[in-house]
This record gives structure tokens, sequence and C-alpha cells, in this order.
């Protein structure tokens, strides 16, 4: 028994010194992962990560880092920048059945303007969190934000807590967060925002895989209201072809007296070759959205978009609606990028490789008697029996609008010359 005992205890030991040396493993990699997060910084970028520091124990670790906002204004004197945050960091490293590590974070303002934000609003600007790190490398962490307001006068801003999530992995990334109101009233402008909700799946951030909305319960100015709007984005892959989808819809929009109704409209842009579409998100996410390009960077752009145009893609608005108090207006638009029929050095000519077409149909009284005779005068409409329609159609260098046709080469022989000298 004593020797059962004796193997027991000794296996627990065995165990307990794995279990500790792992968290401390962790806790290591934790701070030489801290110590390289500068060299991540890249030239003309909006953000930069410096003055960091890391206090690694066996178990836990704190720490800090400022981010300083590039493309904001400097003190002329020194260079230092007006507007910086200071990240401040705890970290726990024990390894526990549900997490490899937990954190707790804040964001403060920090620099030349820190103490006049905190004037400002009577109190700190603190955005702050708590996280967790998955044994499979994928993190989530809540984040949250204080109530802000300002009196200055007559003048005023009022910004409600917020409070959301956040979750990354490889190359995943999903946010939401929830705001019930914002609103800023001065002697010429007031705005009043309510019921702000985001949601954002990324699947593939290097692509843009994913989906995600905006949703408003309503916006007021003093020149109109939007009550329930929503914009949502879908973008997905299928058969190496890449599919963006965009669409804003209000459900009641009061503006110049009028009152309008159900508005909704779909930007599309489908069949972006796949490969083009990753190396200029990959480019654009090196350079800094293509600030700075380095002559490798630029023929890696040309050669994408030539690939992109002679692959072949479309764009347009699928559908576009709305409805008033006298009628309603529906309507599409699409133009299309044909594939290239011949090499891929071939000269591109909108007359060979474009078309589009679209219409417009406006049903009741939308327009009043005289926007109507001055739409039919020149030539915008025609008449139908439940109101008025638009439409035309481009084809091989010719347009067909409303019953009339017109040549138009000449006149795309300007785009050819502005597109060729772009994919040189």
């Amino acid at each position: 028994m004593k020797k059962l005992f004796a193997v027991v205890g000794g296996l627990i030991l065995v165990l307990l010194a794995v279990w500790l040396g792992a968290s401390v493993y962790v806790g290591r990699s934790t701070e030489k992962f801290v110590a390289t997060i500068t060299e991540r910084n890249k030239p003309g970028a909006a953000l930069r990560i410096v003055n960091v520091k890391h206090d690694q124990s066996l178990l836990s670790a704190t720490g800090s880092f400022d981010v300083q906002f590039a493309d904001v204004s400097a003190e002329a004197k020194d260079g230092t920048p007006l507007y910086t945050a200071q990240a401040t960091y705890k970290v726990s490293n024990l390894l526990l059945p549900q997490s490899a590590m937990r954190f707790d974070w804040h964001i403060k303002p920090a620099g030349p303007r820190a103490q006049a934000l905190k004037d400002l609003f009577g109190q700190e600007f603190d955005l702050h969190g708590h996280g967790k790190l998955g044994y499979g490398g994928a993190a989530r962490s809540s984040f949250s934000l204080p109530k802000l307001a300002v009196r200055q006068g007559r003048d005023s801003f009022d910004f409600s807590p917020l409070a959301g999530n956040i979750a990354w992995g490889a190359k995943t990334l999903a946010v939401d967060f929830k705001v019930d109101r914002l609103s800023m009233r001065t002697a010429e402008y007031v705005l009043d925002i309510q019921g702000v909700s985001l949601l954002s799946d990324v699947s593939d951030r290097q692509r843009g895989i994913g989906s995600g909305s905006l949703s408003i319960g309503k916006v007021s100015t003093k020149e109109f209201t939007a009550e329930n709007f929503v914009l949502s984005s879908t973008t997905t892959e299928k058969d190496n072809r890449v599919n963006l989808s965009i669409t804003p819809k209000i459900a009641s929009l009061d503006i110049a007296g009028q009152k309008l109704r159900d508005l909704s409209l779909e930007f599309a842009i489908n069949g972006m070759n796949s490969a083009s579409v990753e190396a200029l998100s990959a480019v654009g996410h090196d350079s800094n959205d293509f600030r700075m390009l380095t002559a490798d960077e630029q023929s890696r752009v040309k050669q994408a978009l030539r690939t992109l145009v002679n692959d072949g893609f479309s764009l347009g608005i699928p559908s576009v609606s709305a409805k008033t108090d006298g009628g309603s207006v529906q309507g599409a638009l699409k133009l299309e990028v044909l594939p290239a029929k011949g090499p891929t050095a071939a000269k591109f000519s909108t007359v060979d490789s474009v078309r589009a077409s679209g219409q417009i149909e406006a049903k009741g009284r939308v327009l009043d008697n005289k926007q109507r005779a001055m739409a039919m005068m020149f030539g915008l409409v025609v008449p139908t029996k439940e109101g008025l329609r638009a439409g035309f159609e481009l084809v091989g260098g010719s347009i067909k609008a409303n019953g009339k046709s017109f040549d138009i080469k000449a006149n795309l022989d300007y785009f050819d010359e502005i597109i060729n000298e772009a994919l040189k």
C-alpha cells in the first residue's frame, strides 16, 4: 500500500511539475512575442507601437506600450505626436482547463493632449476589457467604455456607455458592440443617434471573406429623420471567385417635406479573381493602404489588376427601391467586364469588353406634373400605363436609351487610354 501511495504521489508531482512547467513556458513565449512587437511597425503606418515594457514572473506578467497615431498632428518643437494612447495589461499564464491565459487591459489617452481630454470630458477616457486565450490559439475579450459627456455653454455632446466583444484567430475576426445613444447639439448643428449595434464575422481577414451589419434605430438632424437603418455586407468565395454585396436599407426617411418608406439599395461586385483580390489585399496591408509602394509592389498591383480585368467580373446595383405617399420606384443597374478573348498582353478595349444595362420604373405620382413634363421633354423617361420608365443598354460601343441609339465609340477611346496606362 505504501508503494502504491508513493507511486501515485510521484505521479501527481510529475503532473504538477509538467503543468507548472507548461505554464511557465507560455509566459516565456509571451515575453518573447512582446519583445518583438515593435518590429511589426511598418514605415508610414497610421499606427505605431512604441515604448514597450514587459515584466514577466513565473505565472503572471504586467506591461504597457504606447500607440502613436502618425496621421495626427505632432508638436512643432520635437515632433512628438499630440495624440497617443497608453495600453496597460495584466496577464495570468497559469494553465486552466478552459484557457491557456487570461488578461485584463486598459487603453487611455497619453501624451501632450491627455490632460486636455480629461478636462474636456470631466473624467478619464478608459477603454478596457477582460479576455482569454484558448489552447488552439483563438482569443476573445470583452471591451467597454464608460459614458462620455461634455457641456460647454449651450453646446453639448453625450455618448452612452459602449459594450462589446471581440474574438480573433489566425485568420478570423469577430466583433460586436452596442451603444444606446450618441447626441451632439450646437447653435448650428443637431445630431441624435439612437440604438447603434454592430456585428461582424470575418472568416478570412487577408481576403475580407465574411459578413457584417450596422444597425441604427433612429437618426435625427435639423434636415432629416431616418428610422431603422441597416447596412449589411457579405463577401463570399466560390470556384476561385470573390463576390461582394453591400445593402443599405431604411424603413422610413422624412426629408425636405418628403416621406419615403422602405428604401433599399443593393450594390454588388461578382466574379472577381480570388488570387487577384488576395494579392491586392496583401499589398494594401503591407503598404498601409497603398500609401507607400515599392517598385515590386507596384508591379504586383498591376499584375493583379490585369488578371482581374482579363478574367472578367460584374458590378452594379441589382436592385434599388423606395415608396412614397403617391407611388413607388424600382430599378437595377449592371455593368459587365467580359473575360478577355485574346492574349493577356492585348490592350483593353471598352467596346469589346464592356456591356451594361439599367432600368428604373416609377409607379403612381412619384413626380409632380412639372417634374414629369420636364423629364419627358429631355427624353429622360417614357410614359407607361402605371407611370414612367427609363432604361439603357450599352453593347459594342453603342448605347440605346429610351428607344434612341447613339454611337459612343470615340468617347470610349478616352477611357481605354486611362485603363491601359494603369495596367502597363
